[in-house]
């Protein structure tokens, strides 16, 4: 069976995939319970922690999307390399509609064009149809969940076998260190989900804005992905006597 923590394709210290994001998990709750007005304002507020934190954890992607095109005779299948800048452009995107393009940070008016078609009148397209917001977040939830944190786990398990660097899955099916956020992407909306279910109200520690939580750990995880590929990549080729 295959280690857990010395897993060969994690590249990330496990203080960064394991200490970190259950340190920020838990730093959220904990500063909804003892300090709410810091929480409303700084954490959960529109140009708050959670928003500018999940912008600032897609810049990794961003850039390794397009950086690991250098590597690709690394590659087995010509399409990895492809597979890696899609999601280099899907961060760009998850970036920019995150900060509505830098409206956020410079204050610009909405075109007026955009602002007619826009729910909250900002500049950026995920406001103005289910296929530019849920849809695609749906299929990175998927892939972050199925991806992230089932296939590492049967592959720990015995149940999939991962080559060296000539098998696509190798490059393909995210380390191990993806599942601690893999796991947060999949529970944290759950509670709310439940009480919705049976038309209650969500009682603390749940009463947080999930969604935006699960954004948060969508970009990390994306980010602890590509910088694994990215180090895998970089690394010196095994030499054998």
């Amino acid at each position: 069976m295959p280690e857990f923590q010395t897993s060969s394709r994690n590249h990330l210290s496990a203080r960064v995939w394991l200490v970190f994001p259950l340190v920020m998990l838990a730093a959220i709750y904990l500063s909804r319970y003892f300090f709410l007005p810091f929480y409303l304002e700084w954490v959960e507020g529109e140009h708050g922690a959670i928003e500018n934190l999940t912008a600032l954890f897609l810049l990794p992607t961003i850039v390794l999307g397009i950086l690991l095109l250098a590597h690709r005779h690394k590659f087995p299948r010509p399409y990895i390399a492809i597979w890696f800048l899609l999601h280099g452009i899907g961060a760009l995107y998850f970036a920019g509609e995150e900060i509505s393009w830098g409206q956020h940070y410079f204050g610009w008016a909405t075109p007026e064009t955009v602002d007619a078609l826009n729910d909250q009148g900002e500049t950026n397209l995920h406001n103005m149809s289910s296929w530019l917001d849920q849809k695609p977040r749906l299929l990175l939830v998927f892939w972050a969940v199925i991806g992230g944190l089932f296939l590492p786990l049967l592959h720990w398990r015995g149940h999939i076998a991962i080559g060296g660097q000539e098998d696509w899955r190798y490059w393909i099916i995210p380390p191990a260190a993806c599942m601690p956020v893999g796991l947060v992407i999949m529970l944290v909306r759950l509670p709310e989900e439940i009480f919705y279910a049976f038309d209650r109200v969500v009682p603390f520690p749940f009463d947080i804005r999930s969604s935006e939580v699960q954004e948060l750990y969508l970009a990390l995880f994306l980010s602890f992905y590509l910088i694994s590929v990215y180090r895998r990549a970089r690394a010196p080729a095994p030499h054998f006597h």
